[in-house]
C-alpha cells in the first residue's frame, strides 16, 4: 500500500509539471513558438534560450510547451473516444453474449491480427479529417485492447448475487450495466485508461515522426524529433528538449497507473 502511494504521488508530480507547462503555454511562451531568427539559429541552451534554438532560429523551449498542449490533446481524445467505444462493447457483449457477443469478439480479433502502426497507417491514409486524423487512426488501435477489459470484468459481475438480485426485483438490464456493472470495472479501467495515455503519447510521438500525425506548423513533440534527425550531430539540443518532455510524461503516467494498480486492484 504504502510503494502504491509512493508511485503514485511521484507520478502526480512528474505529470503535473508537464500539465502546469501545458496550461501556461495557452497564455504565455518566452518567444513565439513559430518565429524565426537568423541570427539565433543553432544557439547552445543558454539563460536566454533554456534549451537552445534549432537550425532556423526558433525558440526550442517555447516550441516543446507550445507543442505539449496538442501532444496531451491527441492522447486525451484518442483515449477519451477510446474508453467510450469499449465499454459500450464490452459492456454489451459481456452482459448479452450468445451471437452478438461472438460477432463483437471476432471484430475486435480480425483488428487486433494487423500491426497497430499498419492499421493507423491505413486509417490516416483513407480519411481526411484534418489535423487531427491521428485520432481516429490510434482510437482504433487501442479499442480492442480495453475492450476485453470491460468484457472480462462484466463477465465477473453479471452473475454476481447482487445482479441476481437487482433482476429478481425487476431492474432493468441498462440500469444493471449502467449503474451497478459499470461502476465496478472502473477500477481495473481507470489504471488501463493512464497507461493508454502513455501509449498513447508514444505513438503520436511514432506517427509524427513518420510524418503521419499532427502536421506543420504545429510544433507537437514528434513532430520535433522528426525535425531534429537531420541536425542532431550539430544540434543535438534539438532534440533532447522534447524527448525530455515524452520521457517525464510518460514515467509520470505510467508511475500513476501502477500507483493505482496497487492501490485499488
Amino acid at each position: 500500500m504504502r510503494d502504491g502511494k509512493k508511485e503514485l504521488r511521484i507520478g502526480l508530480v512528474l505529470t503535473g509539471i508537464i500539465l502546469g507547462l501545458a496550461l501556461i503555454s495557452l497564455f504565455y511562451t518566452p518567444y513565439d513558438y513559430n518565429a524565426m531568427d537568423k541570427a539565433a539559429r543553432s544557439l547552445a541552451p543558454s539563460l536566454k534560450h533554456l534549451f537552445g534554438t534549432d537550425s532556423y532560429g526558433r525558440d526550442i523551449f517555447s516550441r516543446a510547451i507550445f507543442g505539449s498542449r496538442y501532444t496531451l490533446l491527441v492522447a486525451l481524445s484518442t483515449v477519451g473516444s477510446c474508453t467510450v467505444i469499449a465499454s459500450v462493447l464490452g459492456l454489451v457483449s459481456g452482459y448479452v453474449g450468445g451471437i452478438l457477443d461472438e460477432v463483437i469478439m471476432r471484430i475486435i480479433d480480425a483488428i487486433s491480427s494487423f500491426p497497430d502502426i499498419l492499421i493507423a497507417l491505413m486509417v490516416v491514409t483513407v480519411l481526411n479529417l484534418g489535423q487531427f486524423t491521428i485520432v481516429a487512426a490510434l482510437c482504433i488501435t487501442f479499442v480492442p485492447s480495453f475492450t476485453r477489459i470491460v468484457r472480462t470484468a462484466t463477465l465477473q459481475y453479471k452473475n454476481a448475487e447482487f445482479v441476481k438480485n437487482l433482476r429478481v426485483f425487476g431492474v432493468s438490464d441498462m440500469r444493471i450495466l449502467l449503474v451497478h456493472i459499470f461502476p465496478n470495472t472502473f477500477p481495473l479501467l481507470l489504471s488501463t485508461i493512464v497507461i493508454g495515455l502513455s501509449n498513447a503519447i508514444l505513438a503520436e510521438a511514432a506517427m509524427s515522426y513518420l510524418g503521419l500525425g499532427i502536421q506543420p506548423p504545429i510544433p507537437s513533440w514528434g513532430r520535433m524529433l522528426q525535425e531534429a534527425q537531420t541536425i542532431v550531430y550539430t544540434t543535438p539540443w534539438a532534440a533532447v528538449c522534447p524527448g525530455i518532455m515524452i520521457v517525464v510524461t510518460i514515467v509520470g503516467l505510467n508511475c500513476i497507473g501502477e500507483g493505482l494498480r496497487k492501490l485499488y486492484l
